[in-house]
């Protein structure tokens, strides 16, 4: 992909690539519909035909970051049931404050929905409800993708809800980053690994560069970017999320007998150990550890693309209609 790493204008291949990357983006998100479930309204989005795969975002999210994250497992033959966990975007925080609450508003929606079981695909911060369906309904699941999620209590920085607010999730600081994505990229997904990971200097350029010769780890950057905005109406989630986090209970993840496959950047500044916690614990879970991977190991990395074909593969082999 023609690209500039100065700033400055970029070539016609870039500006054409920028324009359909952005149109998809635009597909993506208005695909929401909502439903009306027996524990409330529920915002979700549908996309593919074959088994259902429920994907679970993190934060700050909604079924917009579900389908901008999973719709390459759309693309290999599956439908992908992308919800807005509650407190974000369309769905209301009454519909399940507590991730027990939430797993028992996805199996709702799964009956409104009349489907029967899916298969479940988590990241970050959509960790708890995803395993919390897993213990909580077992019948209706076929098996459990867990990618850099967390699983136990993850304190957050006293001052993440002010400093993140001000600086990334503000009008003009969305719009700032918004720009920057798109005419700095390099700059922009340099800061973006550092922020996330254990990774060196060195390490990060290494990635960064790429990074930025495959669209599909360039198209994450600016989705990852894009769902910053419109934080007004995820703000409600992102707090209930800290909130949830930093008082989560230790769950009986050993009581989870699906298929299960735990998969995480041995970099992620924050959560691998809990990753190995979730391997080690779930009986006969699977793993993939990936190199020098950030907390984006499966979208940005130089691995992304193999990791996300095991992924498939391990769908394929345990999701059924």
């Amino acid at each position: 992909m023609p690209q500039d790493t100065t700033g400055d204008a970029y070539g016609a291949g870039y500006k054409q690539w920028l324009q359909e990357e952005i149109a998809r983006q635009d597909e993506l998100a208005a695909m929401n519909r909502t439903a009306e479930t027996a524990k409330g309204t529920m915002e979700y989005a549908l996309l593919g035909d074959g088994p259902v795969v429920l994907g679970l975002h993190g934060m700050p999210g909604g079924y917009d970051q579900a389908l901008f994250g999973y719709d390459w497992i759309a693309g290999a033959g599956f439908s992908l049931l992308a919800p807005s966990r509650p407190g974000y975007l369309g769905t209301p925080l009454s519909t399940g404050k507590t991730y027990p609450e939430m797993a028992d508003a996805f199996a709702a929606l799964l009956d409104t929905l009349d489907i029967d079981t899916v298969a479940v695909v988590t990241m970050s911060g959509g960790g708890p409800p995803g395993y919390e369906f897993a213990i909580r309904h077992p019948e209706r699941i076929s098996a459990l993708v867990a990618i850099d999620s967390i699983v136990s209590r993850c304190r957050m920085p006293a001052d993440f809800n002010a400093v993140s607010e001000a600086l990334y999730f503000s009008s003009p600081g969305q719009s700032l980053f918004s720009f920057f994505s798109k005419h700095f990229p390099k700059k922009t997904m340099h800061e973006l690994i550092r922020s996330n990971s254990l990774l060196t200097a060195e390490e990060i350029d290494e990635q960064v560069e790429a990074a930025l010769q495959d669209p599909a780890q360039m198209g994450m950057l600016l989705r990852i970017i894009r769902l910053m905005s419109d934080y007004g109406r995820r703000k409600e989630g992102v707090e209930n999320d800290i909130e949830q986090f930093t008082h989560l209970s230790d769950m009986p993840i050993e009581t989870i007998r699906c298929p299960s496959l735990i998969v995480h950047g041995t970099h992620d500044n924050l959560l691998f150990c809990q990753a190995v916690h979730a391997r080690d614990t779930i009986p006969d879970a699977e793993s993939i550890w990936v190199p020098e991977g950030s907390h984006f190991c499966a979208w940005i990395s130089p691995h992304a693309h193999d990791v996300q074909e095991r992924i498939v593969g391990f769908l394929q082999a345990h999701c059924r209609e």
